[in-house]
């Protein structure tokens, strides 16, 4: 498959994300695995898969996964991730997801993680219409509705601001920041549910600033040369909330479920 040349937005964010993005809840991993009794010689495809995040913990069913990114340094660290964790069979393939549906072939569950804002939405149901297999269907994970959903955030965003400007919606995501809008116009996913799983992750400082680097909008060489008291000055304000510099969270992933209509 030919390599896409468009310059991905997440190229500098790529190695802070696996170590400081929250994961998926557990428990949200195990319901789809569940709901499409995911087991060896079913075929999945993870769209926008980043550095693996929903593929490689798949993968432990014995499905064969295609993971499908057009960050060349996602799919990077992505190989590099799954090589250490002895996972199984996973496929990367680099490319725009538009160009590259029609060319996959078929699949039992088709994943999204945080990645269906950057796509042109409704071609891409339109399109995983014809790869989604009778009886499949398609899986968006998500943060959860409640925001923020880490205690620090606000503030984080705040330091944010001062040194880069306040960071709107990037420019490349898609004008629709929830999910339920798409799905509803889509003749093949409308009928989807909507669960939510709570879960804790402790943060210190260094995951923070490590959060704030994994963003398109705030990667770490947009802070140039005042990096280093950027640094200083969030770290200073994380401790004003709190002095131990550890946080303890409550968050949630939500999880739509859209099977497959077949007309």
């Amino acid at each position: 498959m030919v390599e896409s040349i468009e310059t991905s937005p997440f190229e500098k964010a790529a190695l802070y994300y696996d170590l400081h993005r929250a994961p998926y809840a557990p428990a949200a991993l195990d319901y789809i695995i569940s709901a499409f009794s995911l087991s060896s010689g079913a075929r999945v495809l993870d769209l926008g898969c980043g550095p693996g995040t929903i593929a490689i913990p798949l993968s432990r069913t014995g499905a064969d996964i295609v993971a499908l990114d057009r960050d060349t340094v996602m799919l990077e660290e992505g190989r590099r991730l799954s090589a250490a964790r002895a996972v199984g069979r996973i496929r990367w393939l680099c490319a725009r997801v538009e160009d590259a549906l029609p060319d996959l072939g078929r699949f039992q569950l088709v994943t999204l993680g945080q990645s269906l804002h950057w796509m042109d939405r409704d071609l891409v149901l339109h399109q995983l219409a014809d790869v989604v297999e009778d009886g499949g269907g398609l899986v968006i994970l998500d943060e959860g509705r409640r925001r923020p959903q880490e205690s620090w955030e606000t503030t984080a965003l705040q330091v944010v601001a001062k040194y880069l400007g306040r960071r709107g919606r990037h420019p490349m995501k898609h004008r629709e920041s929830v999910h339920e809008p798409c799905l509803a116009r889509s003749r093949h996913f409308s009928g989807f549910t909507v669960r939510e799983f709570p879960f804790a992750i402790t943060r210190d400082v260094a995951s923070i600033l490590g959060w704030v680097f994994s963003s398109a909008n705030a990667t770490k060489p947009m802070f140039g040369i005042r990096l280093a008291d950027f640094e200083g000055e969030l770290t200073e304000a994380l401790l004003s909330l709190n002095p131990s510099g550890v946080f303890e969270e409550k968050i949630e992933t939500a999880v739509y479920v859209a099977p497959k209509i077949v007309s």
